[in-house]
Order: C-alpha cells, then sequence, then structure tokens
C-alpha cells in the first residue's frame, strides 16, 4: 500500500509540473543583431583614355598665360558652351600636355564630380576635327599637389595627360573640350583665371575676356624631325583654317617661376650717363699750391705796392667826399644856428 501512494504521489507532482509549465507566458522572441549600414558601390567615374601617350622627342612650351588674381576661380563643365577653353598654336607638333593652374574641388557637393575626360577640337568647340583624349581626377590632382609641397586648399599646376597623336599647327585655333564629368554632376574643378583679356588668341567659355591661367607642350615625333631636316613642311597649311600670321601671338619667355613671371627686366645702362661719368667735369675742385719762400727783397717790395694801391683807393673815395661836403656848405646859410633862430628877435 505505501508503494501504491509513493507513485501516486509521483504521477500528481509529475501532473502538476507539466500543467503549471505549460502556461499562456511565451518567450521574448529573439531580436536580429543590427548590422552597420552597406557600404554604397563604387563611385561612378568618366571613361578612361584608351588610347597611348604620344611618343615624342623633344618637348617644347608653347603658349601659356599666367597672370591671374586671388580667389578668381572657375571651372568646367560638361554641358555645351560650358565646357572649353580655347588657345592658338605657335608651333608645329604634337600636343603632349596642357598645365592648369588651381585647386580641387569641394568634396562634399551635390554640383561637383569627382573626375572629368575629354578631347580637343581644332577651329570650333562643336564642329571642329576631334582629336586624342584627356582624362583627370580629383585624387591624381591631390597628389599632384603632394608632390609640389602643397596641401588641397592650395593652388599649384595641374597637368591633363593627352592622349593619342594630337596635331598641333602654328596659327591654328585650339579648344579643350570637356566631354563628361563622373558622379553624374554637372561640374568640376577649381581653376584659376584672369580678367582684362591678358591672352589674345583664346578665351574661356564664361567671358570672352576671361582666359585660364595655363600653358601647352608641344613635342616632335621622329617622323616630323626627318622632315625639318628635308626642309618639308609638318602640315598642309591648305586644308586648315588658319588666324592670320600677324595675330600669331609672340614665342613665350622661357618658363619661370610664376611669382616671378611679372617683375620688371634691370633697367638697361644709360649710355648717356656714362658719356657723363667719362667727360671731365665743368668746374675742378680748387687745389691749394704750397706756399714757397719769397726772398725779403720781394717781400718788401711787395708791400709797398700794396700800399700805394690801399692809399689810392683812400684817395679815390675821399674826394668825392670832400666835394659833397663843399657843396652843402655853399648851401647851407652862413652863422650859427643861435643867430639864424634869435637874430630877429635880438635886432
Amino acid at each position: 500500500m505505501c508503494n501504491l501512494s509513493f507513485i501516486r504521489f509521483l504521477f500528481i507532482l509529475f501532473i502538476s509540473v507539466l500543467y503549471f509549465g505549460c502556461s499562456d507566458d511565451k518567450a521574448d522572441p529573439q531580436e536580429n543583431a543590427t548590422l552597420p549600414p552597406t557600404i554604397d558601390k563604387a563611385v561612378e567615374l568618366t571613361k578612361k583614355p584608351t588610347k597611348p601617350a604620344p611618343t615624342v622627342y623633344i618637348e617644347e612650351l608653347d603658349q601659356f598665360q599666367e597672370y591671374f588674381k586671388e580667389q578668381h576661380e572657375t571651372s568646367f563643365s560638361h554641358v555645351n558652351k560650358k565646357n572649353w577653353m580655347s588657345y592658338t598654336a605657335g608651333k608645329d607638333g604634337i600636343l603632349t600636355k596642357i598645365l592648369l593652374f588651381g585647386k580641387p574641388n569641394y568634396t562634399i557637393s551635390e554640383h561637383y564630380g569627382s573626375s572629368i575626360s575629354g578631347f580637343i577640337r581644332a577651329d570650333n568647340p562643336d564642329t571642329g576635327p576631334k582629336f586624342g583624349e584627356w582624362s583627370l581626377t580629383r585624387d591624381e590632382i591631390v597628389n599632384q599637389l603632394a608632390l609640389q609641397g602643397l596641401t588641397e586648399t592650395d593652388r599649384g599646376w595641374i597637368t591633363l595627360q593627352m592622349r593619342g597623336e594630337i596635331p598641333q599647327q602654328s596659327g591654328r585655333m585650339y579648344f579643350i573640350v570637356c566631354d563628361q564629368i563622373g558622379d553624374k554632376r554637372a561640374w568640376f574643378g577649381a581653376f584659376s583665371f584672369a580678367e582684362g583679356n591678358p591672352y589674345k588668341k583664346g578665351r574661356f567659355w564664361l567671358h570672352p575676356e576671361h582666359d585660364l591661367v595655363f600653358r601647352t607642350y608641344v613635342g616632335k615625333t621622329a617622323e616630323q624631325l626627318e622632315k625639318e631636316e628635308r626642309g618639308e613642311p609638318l602640315f598642309n597649311s591648305e586644308s586648315a583654317s588658319l588666324v592670320p600670321s600677324s595675330d600669331v601671338p609672340e614665342p613665350p619667355k622661357p618658363m619661370i617661376e610664376l611669382s616671378q613671371n611679372f617683375t620688371p627686366p634691370p633697367l638697361a645702362p644709360d649710355s648717356n650717363a656714362q658719356n657723363e661719368q667719362s667727360a671731365e667735369p665743368l668746374y675742378q675742385p680748387v687745389i691749394k699750391s704750397p706756399d714757397k719762400e719769397i726772398p725779403v727783397e720781394k717781400k718788401e717790395q711787395e708791400e709797398i705796392s700794396t700800399d700805394k694801391e690801399v692809399t689810392e683807393i683812400i684817395e679815390e673815395t675821399e674826394v668825392p667826399v670832400l666835394k659833397n661836403q663843399q657843396n652843402l656848405e655853399n648851401e647851407a646859410p652862413k652863422g650859427t644856428l643861435f643867430e639864424r633862430f634869435f637874430k630877429n628877435k635880438t635886432e
């Protein structure tokens, strides 16, 4: 009987445990772990040039404009009529690179992209013959400035390396044209410019009298050098529209530092001044000769002569004085002063 009662007790305990364990309370569901935001896809850049850089044996500075004012900056756009800069070539050859003076644009902006690409046109920025390719990214600008010891906020020279053979004919006008800007933005870069039309045979799209700060470099291939040795022209001038030769800019000066570009040249020596210095002066300085010993006889004769001269001068000065006194005596009334005033009264 005891065993049955003990078994019955265990059975009731087991049922009670099951009953209270299977309640309506449910465990809180497990919360999913929050992950960091997904990284966006890589920035969409412009297409990079596929043509190789031109192979040249001689590279020379051709055109340049280095004048600008502080805080005068502008940008390129890919929109028509807002995407070009023009210049007139002064040397025959192949365009190797173009340098612009500026700094990177802001990274956090809804207007500026992170890259730019384009090409070169001749004669007209919209319809002229199309040559070569070029591209540039903001990171490349930062790296180029760093090599010059500059930061992102400093201005410096920015190189646009040309790809493909881009002919440069002296007297012909060419256009740097922007074709595409990365990130589907409208603007790129912060490039320095000048007002007042300092570069006569070129301009920037913004205004007829605005010119970017730039330098163009021209090289020559082996074939072009052989033509020059044979005396043959590099280009057929009849098939190209040229600017009149009288309007072609003069060859540039040797490349110098930007800060020293507009320092006045040293003054040439004045030939007249040199002649005046070499000629004898009109008035010679007085130089005293040393005193010489004079004999005693000569000294006495000189003293006598000087005494005679002095007496003659005194006599000449005394004569008019005596004459004046005689005239005054003749004109003056006779008698004393007392007689003249009191004569009538006494009489």
